[in-house]
């Protein structure tokens, strides 16, 4: 169904090889957290794998898809997000929920799918040298996806606030549902 062969091909010629490293190892905790959780591996890993297929594009390449599909551009940062999820579903034939992960992997959404909260979560953790705080979230994960979720949220919220950083509304709504939902867990 998805060749993955192409796939990493495809992101060896758009990616550092930096990028790209990371984006196996987002496929490969996608997987295992999808294992954990009764998601299917397959759509887990392939999601996870091209979630940053957009990260390294040109301004010129950005601009094209800004303009193409009437993407909004006011954050730089998330904006290979959005381009992604519509290169996976134009290039790669994405359902509409791998897509969606893929699109809220920088900042969240009001009603996350567990796919979404997989690649949102695989994505921090999939990295070669984490952080104690990257390592505690990566330990969370594997027994409530949920509260890693949630402290991942709010160590990004607190470093935004630090900088004197706008934080997204989609982000702080999350993170108070995900309050209210663990909050028996605690």
């Amino acid at each position: 169904m998805y060749n993955t062969r192409m796939m990493k091909n495809d992101l060896k010629k758009m990616l550092s090889k930096k990028r790209y490293e990371h984006s196996l190892l987002v496929a490969n905790e996608a997987k295992k957290l999808a294992s954990k959780y009764g998601y299917d591996k397959k759509k887990a890993y392939v999601t996870g794998l091209i979630h940053d297929i957009a990260k390294e594009l040109s301004k010129e390449e950005v601009d094209y898809y800004v303009a193409k599909y009437n993407i909004s551009n006011d954050n730089p940062k998330t904006i290979h997000s959005d381009i992604g999820a519509i290169i996976a579903k134009e290039k790669y034939n994405f359902t509409e929920e791998m897509c969606k992960a893929i699109a809220s992997h920088t900042v969240g959404n009001e009603d996350m799918s567990l796919l979404d909260k997989i690649i949102l979560v695989a994505d921090k953790i999939g990295r070669k040298n984490l952080s104690m705080t990257g390592r505690e979230i990566k330990k969370l994960a594997y027994k409530n996806l949920e509260l890693a979720l949630l402290k991942y949220l709010e160590g990004l919220k607190e470093k935004l606030d630090k900088e004197k950083k706008e934080v997204n509304k989609v982000t702080l709504d999350l993170i108070e549902k995900l309050k209210k939902q663990t909050s028996n867990f605690s």
